[in-house]
């Protein structure tokens, strides 16, 4: 396996090796405070370290990155779209559970999600796998900025220590994903690697705060 797939393949292992423990923790924790963000952080993250192994395995196995697979043709596409699927679920559980922190009624928000759901295999029919990713990682910045502005909305209405880490951690994870969506546009390896390398930082933060805290949700 040449260097940067297998950059590619230890980042994506380590992210999902983080997203587990961020999940476990996440549930751990969330009997402390009743908090929608919290329960999202733990189901979301658990998706997200089963898409970033899925992707793992298949760059393992093809040798390639999701990138070098595009340009030479020998996608391995039930795997791909798995992940790309199980990416924009995850971050659409995120956005839902700061909806439901913000309104307390998330009713909207899930019949969008499944009506996503359902049209995304569709997708996949009419565009093809290379299209369908960029949309993936389209609807995941989205989502992802839904997130940040909701939750900039929360921490300014109430401040607090857990509102802001978790705030920056998702600024981190947005900020990957714009990169991650340049990258795939422009089909750049470098900005592919480099995206993957802010989205484990993002990852890394959340979980460091969520280890280091006894109680989640106090200032």
């Amino acid at each position: 396996m040449a260097l940067g797939p297998l950059l590619v393949f230890i980042l994506n292992v380590c992210s999902a090796v983080v997203a587990f423990l961020t999940s476990y923790y996440a549930y751990k924790f969330r009997h402390v405070a009743d908090n929608p963000v919290l329960d999202s952080i733990a189901f979301g993250f658990m998706l997200l370290g089963v898409g970033l192994l899925i992707e793992a395995g298949t760059s393992a196995v093809v040798g390639q990155t999701l990138l070098q697979q595009f340009l030479s043709k020998i996608l391995a596409v039930v795997e791909t779209f798995a992940y790309l699927s199980l990416q924009m679920v995850a971050y659409l559980v995120f956005a839902v559970g700061y909806a439901t922190l913000a309104w307390r009624r998330s009713s909207k928000a899930v019949v969008m999600g499944l009506v996503a759901l359902v049209a995304a295999p569709r997708a996949v029919d009419v565009f093809g796998v290379y299209r369908y990713a960029v949309v993936s990682y389209f609807v995941v910045l989205v989502l992802l900025g839904f997130v940040v502005f909701q939750g900039a909305l929360i921490h300014s209405r109430s401040p607090s220590r857990f509102s802001l880490l978790v705030l920056v951690a998702f600024l981190l994870i947005m900020a990957a994903h714009v990169v991650l969506l340049v990258s795939v546009v422009t089909l750049s390896e470098y900005l592919f690697l480099a995206g993957t390398a802010i989205q484990f930082l993002g990852f890394v933060s959340l979980f460091a705060f969520l280890l280091r805290s006894g109680r989640v949700g106090t200032g």
